[in-house]
């Protein structure tokens, strides 16, 4: 046990397809014995579930950001909690609420207004990953050092995250993220009203009508032999999803982002999200929901595909992504860091990474810097930034004289960088406090040194203040992808 126990408090906020809802957590942090070891989050506990509500809409392609920020607002009093009570967590926006035309702006307003540190975030990617981690399908992978995917299905698209529990022999309870697949299938897509008829049929929806020729139109009746076949249909696309490659061509056009080359032969297979929670007792009523979301997990289930995954049941299934956005977002810094604290905390610094630095010397540290510097510039306009982060996985030997050289072609490439400008160095090795006093004597640049973190290039951080009792900071590492 650690002496300085400590816990802070997180906020989870989904901002879905058909629901918004919000947890607060309580993640417990310790530093091993011996002061050298990182601090740690040892355990996750729920102290609220806010209620599950649907997401609000001012039309079909505006989300009602007052409506949504009150949502928030009330359960964080229900909780008992003033937005500075909050230490750390996220609001993701999900689904098809990720392409509203509004959504960045309000996901933005909702974080900033839920607390002094919690982060945007969007990106099926993430929130594949996010709702794996909450449906406790992350947790089965470690438990039984095998291979575990979660298939959340919602109102909007269809995420799955593939979980790799690994045993170095010594230590079992090790786990990676090691794929997502995504993809535009959710119950949501197709939406009815209250007389039966056909409200609304989102694009993804209208490819799969046009492929499978479905006399399914707005307005107009359809019947429910017509209703199965389109289900049915988005059924075979979240089985070929996770079964594939090969695969097929509808799926091919449905898919979010790549595909894998490679299948995967899984020790287990659960099912989260909003569809995702049917699949094992679809609603008497299929058009309960006001949507497709029934039949697609009749659908789902009785197919004979699914009959033979080796199912697993989930932790948390309707609030699996939330759940996972409270308490599994964030992360801790090593001990051996470099900063100046008062530039904290740094919202939404986007990471370039930098690679491999081991096998270079002289004037070619120099390159991968300048290249990783050059892409930044392409991609973000500098003087819009709070600060920008440079990602470097390996320095090499941890050497006095190594990390010097190091430290001459940061140095040396950041002077492409106006210098007004915070610089975030992330290193994957826990040298971070000589590297950053090393840096200290040959520039006088805002400067904050991290390590023993894993971020990516395209990636986002929000970095928190110093936890109290400890030489660390808290850290999402995200993704914005509206």
């Amino acid at each position: 046990m650690s002496a300085d126990p400590e816990s802070l408090t997180s906020v989870g906020i989904d901002v879905g397809t058909t629901t918004t809802h919000t947890v607060v957590s309580r993640l417990r942090v310790e530093t091993p014995p011996g002061g050298a070891a990182s601090p740690e989050i040892v355990d996750r506990e729920i102290a609220f579930r806010g209620p599950v509500r649907e997401t609000p809409l001012l039309d079909r392609e505006t989300i009602d950001v007052e409506g949504v920020a009150a949502f928030v607002e009330r359960d964080l009093e229900a909780a008992g909690l003033e937005p500075a009570d909050v230490d750390t967590g996220a609001v993701i926006v999900t689904g098809e609420t990720a392409r509203r035309e509004n959504a960045e702006p309000l996901v933005h307003r909702i974080a900033a207004d839920a607390g002094r540190f919690v982060a945007a975030a969007a990106g099926a990617e993430l929130e594949a990953a996010l709702a794996g981690r909450g449906s406790g399908a992350a947790g089965r992978a470690a438990d039984l050092d095998g291979v575990v995917a979660n298939v959340d299905v919602g109102g909007g698209t269809t995420n799955v995250a593939i979980f790799e529990g690994r045993s170095d022999g010594r230590e079992r309870g090790r786990v990676r993220v090691r794929e997502t697949r995504c993809l535009d299938v959710g119950g949501r897509l197709v939406r009815f009203d209250g007389d039966g008829r056909i409200g609304s049929i989102s694009p993804p929806a209208e490819a799969l009508v046009e492929a499978l020729e479905l006399p399914l139109d707005v307005d107009e009746h359809p019947d429910h032999e017509t209703l199965a076949m389109l289900a049915e249909a988005m059924a075979d696309r979240v089985v070929d999803l996770l079964e594939g490659p090969p695969f097929d061509p509808l799926t091919r056009e449905l898919a979010i982002g790549e595909l894998p080359a490679e299948p995967v032969t899984l020790d287990g297979v659960v099912f989260s999200g909003g569809v995702g929670r049917l699949v094992d007792s679809p609603p008497a009523d299929p058009f309960a929901y006001g949507d497709l979301g029934g039949l697609l997990a009749a659908a789902v289930r009785e197919h004979e595909r699914v009959r033979s995954w080796p199912l697993l049941e989930p932790a948390e299934d309707l609030r699996a992504t939330v759940v996972g956005a409270g308490t599994e977002s964030t992360t801790l810094s090593g001990r051996t860091i470099s900063l100046e604290a008062d530039l904290l905390p740094l919202r939404n610094v986007p990471v370039v990474d930098v690679g491999d630095l081991a096998g270079l010397g002289g004037s070619r540290l120099c390159d991968p810097l300048e290249g990783a510097l050059a892409r930044l510039r392409e991609l973000h306009d500098l003087p819009d930034l709070d600060a920008v982060a440079l990602a470097i996985e390996n320095v090499g030997p941890l050497e006095y004289e190594r990390l010097g050289s190091i430290a001459d072609a940061l140095v040396s490439a950041l002077e492409s960088v106006p210098p007004s400008l915070p610089v975030v160095v992330v290193v994957r090795q826990n040298c971070a406090k000589v590297l950053g006093q090393l840096l200290e004597r040959r520039h006088d640049r805002s400067l904050v040194v991290l390590d023993e973190l894993a971020v990516r290039d395209g990636d986002y951080l929000d970095v928190g203040t110093p936890i109290t009792g400890h030489d660390s900071v808290p850290v999402v590492v995200k993704t914005l992808a509206f």
